[in-house]
C-alpha cells in the first residue's frame, strides 16, 4: 500500500522576541502569514520573512514554514 503526501496549505511564521515575562523567562510572539504558494522555494520564503521582519517592532528570532499535508492512499 503506497501513500502519497499532498501539500494542501503553506504558511509562513515569524517568531519574534517579546522580551521577558515577570519570572524572567523569554516570551516568543509570532506572526503567521497564510495563503503562501505551496510550491514556494525555501530560499524565497526566507528572504520574504527577513523583509517582513524589518517591518516588525520586535526582533526576529526564528522563521518557520508550516505545511499542512494530506496523506492519500493510492
Amino acid at each position: 500500500m503506497a501513500v502519497n503526501a499532498v501539500i494542501k496549505e503553506t504558511k509562513l511564521k515569524l517568531q519574534l522576541d517579546g522580551g521577558l515575562n515577570e519570572k524572567g523567562n523569554p516570551v516568543v510572539k509570532s506572526k503567521t502569514f497564510s495563503k503562501v504558494k505551496t510550491d514556494a522555494v525555501n530560499d524565497n520564503l526566507f528572504s520574504v520573512a527577513e523583509s517582513l521582519a524589518g517591518l516588525q517592532e520586535m526582533p526576529l528570532i526564528g522563521i518557520k514554514r508550516v505545511d499542512e499535508i494530506d496523506l492519500q492512499q493510492e
